[in-house]
């Protein structure tokens, strides 16, 4: 699970099982909900990368973002995530922990540069988010991968199954799901996204030192004001709020893995003083560093 849970909106590396051009893993709901109830849940915060994410739901408990437009998750449904878009997933909370499925979801995620070796005109194609299989074949074919996810060792031969229902997979998306990018995002908005992309990842890169959404504006040559409006209306929370919670969420990873003390923390993460963390991890996490760090780090 760790490896979809990122930093508010980050670049994912994927890391492929040996050879194979794509990953299979599933989301479990106990790494989703570690209290084992509704009170707190690891929601799959905003990130990206280059690879085609393919997700098989097995719950309807949930909302699936792809560059800012929510689609409500369904049994027995697919959201297909086109290379380099944004995407999350946040619990809706409406259905008891104990009557979700073990399994939420199984996620296969395709390397870039394997579909482009037989989709030629793959830049200028779309995959529509919200695919339904007008037949079983694809929901089983999801099912079967998901029995190799979370790192399962291959048996000899298994490498050739693999793959063989991966291409199958991508028959069925093909031909049913895919389109012109031109007739489903409008080059402005694809110029957004691409901007988008570049201040998540300079915003990744300086978090630790001391940014401004006025300095960030600034490096992109754009006034305060237009900066402010840029980001809110193409991500839905203000730039202010999205670096504290990249910093938070760094905080938290420090809190876990480390001994360090709550000030070293903080000034590692971008805030002028431990109160500052404290404040916000107090806003966002609805508890504080010390208590957070005393539930989760097995160093405590």
């Amino acid at each position: 699970m760790s490896d979809l849970i990122t930093r508010d909106i980050s670049y994912e590396v994927v890391h492929y099982h040996t050879e194979l051009p794509f990953k299979i893993l599933n989301v479990h709901k106990k790494d989703l909900y570690p209290n084992k109830d509704l009170s707190m849940v690891n929601d799959v915060l905003d990130h990206w990368h280059n690879e085609l994410e393919i997700v098989y739901s097995y719950s309807g408990d949930g909302k699936y973002y792809t560059d800012g437009i929510g689609h409500t998750m369904e049994e027995d449904q697919f959201i297909i995530v086109n290379s380099q878009s944004i995407h999350k997933v946040i619990s809706a909370r409406k259905t008891p922990y104990d009557k979700l499925p073990a399994t939420l979801t199984t996620v296969l995620q395709i390397s870039e540069s394997f579909l482009r070796s037989f989709i030629p005109n793959f830049d200028e194609l779309y995959f529509l988010p919200v695919y339904k299989a007008t037949e079983p074949r694809p929901s089983q074919i999801m099912k079967d991968l998901a029995q190799y996810a979370d790192g399962k060792v291959l048996n000899k031969y298994e490498n050739m199954r693999l793959i063989g229902l991966v291409h199958e997979l991508l028959y069925y998306i093909c031909r049913d799901d895919l389109t012109l990018k031109d007739n489903e995002i409008p080059e402005k908005s694809r110029k957004n996204f691409d901007i988008l992309r570049k201040i998540i990842s300079y915003t990744e890169e300086n978090f630790a030192s001391d940014i401004t959404e006025m300095s960030v504006a600034e490096s992109f040559g754009y006034s305060a004001c237009y900066f402010s409006r840029f980001f809110r209306s193409n991500m839905g929370i203000t730039y202010k709020e999205f670096l504290t919670k990249m910093r938070v969420n760094a905080a938290k990873d420090d809190l876990t893995d480390t001994n360090k003390s709550v000030l070293e923390i903080a000034m590692d993460c971008g805030f002028s003083d431990a109160r500052g963390l404290i404040n916000m991890f107090k806003k966002f996490e609805g508890t504080t560093p010390l208590q957070y760090r005393k539930k989760y780090s097995p160093l405590a």
